[in-house]
């Protein structure tokens, strides 16, 4: 969770009126993580029970991650893997276009997003 904070708000300042939804595994829903959630003053929304459509956006990332990367591979260690796989996240967020986006990438549509809220 620090990681995707730290990614998402590289100054250290949260924005306002946050909201992080997850599935309900046993990671998101531990006294730890939602500890963390009210620390961080993060509205915690988690998907229902057995319905991935819910949270296609997510499901579908894992799919391009392993039909475009992971599956492609043959990857010689795990430090490998997670080098391969964090380049693979970059591009999907800075370079590669999603139709769902109006064929932008997820950088260019959140700037986009917030310049229109800005306006």
């Amino acid at each position: 969770m620090d990681n995707a904070f730290n990614y998402r708000f590289p100054s250290g300042v949260l924005g306002a009126n946050l909201t992080l939804r997850t599935d309900n595994g046993c990671q998101m829903t531990s006294r730890r993580f939602v500890q963390a959630m009210k620390d961080c003053q993060v509205k915690h929304e988690r998907t229902g029970y057995n319905n991935p459509d819910a949270d296609g956006y997510i499901e579908r990332f894992f799919r391009s991650l392993k039909e475009e990367e992971v599956w492609m591979q043959e990857y010689d260690n795990f430090a490998e893997a997670k080098i391969a796989i964090k380049t693979y996240i970059e591009f999907y967020n800075k370079e590669r276009p999603h139709s769902a986006l109006g064929y932008r990438t997820p950088q260019e549509f959140r700037k986009w997003k917030e310049s229109k809220e800005a306006a």
